[in-house]
């Protein structure tokens, strides 16, 4: 369990580590390209401000959920403090989340592919192909193996964006400046067709400056890990993102600096690498941002089943979920959302929207958070006479009030400047949300169906109990189920055979009365007929005449222990075991046995077989 809670934090570490590479190198990119063309620092410094004064608020509201509910998500308050729809919004919220990020990984992969190679028709098309081929590996990943490599190619894109930067500052501490590479990189921004809206461009600057808020969020909760490890704390966040900002202040100094426009379509480190080192360091930023790229895309997806793991302990999406060995149900889901977010890059098609959206998101995590909070303080001020409880319970209500209205605020903005993106945020968020909300009201359902009542008559013992074994042969394996038919003590016993073929029919008959077996043979159907068909009339006429009686199938079931035997293991079919166990008063008990490809039957005698097998070598 030790081992287990440690690579699952090894793994939240990585994701966040990932996700801040994406921070790095987005975030510039996300506010310049929401400037003028004739960018200033002003301009820029106002939008980074904002950035930093929301980021400080986010921090601080986490920091104070953390202190208050330290072992809670943020779907289990809104489910506990607001109600079942809530915390279904937020955990469909999440997903969304982790899907949005997936698509903003692979929007860097395409941007440092197309710095390469140059633009094309096929690049519209490449997005969807690499959201497909990251999630094959992803989906035979273990839930607790690290993503090692992922955490290494993020330093080393990080690590080219230091250099870049350092050598930027060196040269001009020196005046060692090429100005015609950077006129070079001028170009490609000058060119650039405008992204965003142009009738609120500081608006929007201030919006995608709010990108690493809206991560801290995201990474503040780690996933798949005891409840008392949930949060995490502020200090480690702040050494995580301390050096982030610094690093996004130094790309856009350097834009300011450089004259490099705003409206570009790269990310700012490869123009600011390209005036630095030319051609060369064009190649070599896009291909560390690749690698940025990749791995923030793949952590996400490595995410996904480990959220799904939550939600399902949690009781939001089917319980089954939560087992370990539950592995192909949770890639079904994560294909689906694979599935989705390549269907949304035909119209999030670039990082602006995605951010947006990804902030929305957040947005909504945040905003019902407070209002669960605020239900909760109105709760502890109603019910505690505790003056320290009441005196921290009026602090959080006015505290998360004032947020609930900043985030309420952002929303709206959102909402009116870019009313496109907060309509595609709701539609993508309606597919996570009606699956959850659809299993949480059948599961009610079911669970209200199944409550124990004052049926009399459902608590009533059988009078007897009848059984049949339907064979298809005489051998071995129809013997076992005779034997074990026979120990279970029933009131009537006999054995089943369906006429497919009155040759093997006849065999059968034969061998049945030379073996002697004290169970009576019942013969049913037609040669060439239906096999479930007279069984199940079978069964129905015994209820009949018996309707207070239960009746217990046997059927025995050849289980092969090699893997190409089983091709020629014929298998009864499992329609007439379903068909069986819908019917009133009928129990199916399957009786195994199993062959070995070695020839000799392993069934009862495995160990001797082996055993005997062992003293002869």
């Amino acid at each position: 369990m030790k081992h287990s809670t440690e690579s699952s934090q090894a793994i939240a570490k990585t994701a966040s580590i990932t996700l801040i590479g994406l921070v790095v190198l987005a975030t510039p990119m996300l506010i310049l390209r929401s400037a003028s063309l004739a960018i200033t620092s002003a301009e820029i410094s106002l939008a980074f401000s904002l950035g930093l004064v929301g980021f400080g608020l986010t921090l601080y509201i986490l920091r104070a959920l953390t202190r208050a509910v330290p072992r809670r998500s943020f779907h289990q308050v809104a489910h506990v403090y607001i109600g079942g729809w809530a915390g279904v919004l937020l955990a469909a919220a999440k997903i969304l989340a982790y899907a949005v990020l997936i698509m903003m990984g692979v929007d860097l992969v395409t941007i440092g592919i197309v710095a390469i190679t140059g633009p094309g028709w096929w690049s519209v098309a490449l997005p969807p192909v690499i959201i497909i081929l990251l999630a094959i590996p992803s989906l035979y990943a273990r839930l607790e193996t690290p993503v090692v490599w992922a955490r290494w190619l993020t330093f080393l894109g990080i690590a080219g964006l230091i250099i870049v930067l350092g050598t930027g500052l060196a040269r001009e501490a020196f005046g060692h400046i090429d100005y015609a590479t950077i006129n070079e990189a001028r170009q490609e921004a000058f060119e650039s067709a405008p992204l965003i809206s142009r009738y609120f461009p500081r608006i929007d600057s201030a919006l995608g400056a709010l990108f690493p808020a809206a991560l801290l969020v995201i990474t503040s909760e780690r996933v798949m890990v005891s409840p008392e490890d949930r949060r995490v704390n502020t200090e480690e966040q702040l050494r995580i993102f301390v050096p982030a900002f610094f690093l996004i202040a130094l790309t856009l100094y350097f834009s300011v600096v450089l004259y490099l426009p705003g409206r570009r379509l790269s990310v700012p480190a490869i123009p600011i690498a390209t005036a630095i080192f030319g051609v060369v360091g064009t190649v070599a930023m896009a291909v560390l941002l690749t690698f940025v790229g990749l791995a923030a895309a793949y952590a996400s997806y490595r995410q996904l089943p480990r959220l799904l793991r939550d939600l399902a302990i949690d009781t939001l999406l089917p319980r089954r979920l939560a087992a370990r060995d539950s592995i192909r149900p949770r890639k079904a889901i994560v294909l689906v959302i694979a599935f989705l977010a390549t269907t949304a890059t035909a119209f999030l098609d670039s990082a602006s929207a995605l951010a947006s959206v990804f902030v929305f998101m957040v947005g909504v995590i945040m905003l019902v958070t407070a209002v669960a909070m605020i239900y909760r303080s109105r709760s502890i001020l109603r019910d505690s006479t505790h003056a320290e409880d009441r005196y921290d319970a009026y602090f959080l209500q006015w505290l998360f009030t004032v947020y609930g209205i900043f985030i309420a605020g952002v929303l709206a903005l959102i909402s009116w400047v870019h009313p496109q993106w907060s309509v595609s945020a709701l539609v993508l968020l309606v597919v996570p949300g009606a699956f959850l909300w659809g299993h949480r009201r059948g599961q009610s359902r079911v669970s209200d169906a199944l409550a124990v009542d004052d049926d009399v008559v459902a608590r009533r013992l059988p009078t007897r109990v009848h059984g049949l074994v339907l064979i298809e042969h005489c051998d071995q394996p129809a013997m076992k189920a005779v034997s074990w038919a026979r120990a279970t003590r029933l009131s009537s016993l006999s054995a089943v055979l369906i006429d497919i073929d009155p040759i093997v029919t006849r065999k059968v008959r034969e061998q049945w009365a030379t073996a002697r077996i004290p169970v009576s043979l019942t013969i049913l159907g037609t040669p060439r007929g239906a096999i479930r068909g007279p069984f199940i009339e079978h069964i129905r006429a015994l209820r009949k005449f018996h309707p207070h009686d239960v009746i217990e199938v046997f059927i025995p079931r050849v289980v092969s222990t090699g893997w190409w035997d089983r091709f020629y293991v014929r298998h009864l079919t499992p329609k007439l075991i379903t068909e069986l166990k819908l019917e009133p008063g009928v129990m199916v008990t399957e009786v195994p046995y199993l062959i070995d490809v070695s020839g000799w039957n392993v069934d009862d005698s495995y160990e001797e077989n082996y055993g005997r097998g062992e003293h002869d070598v």
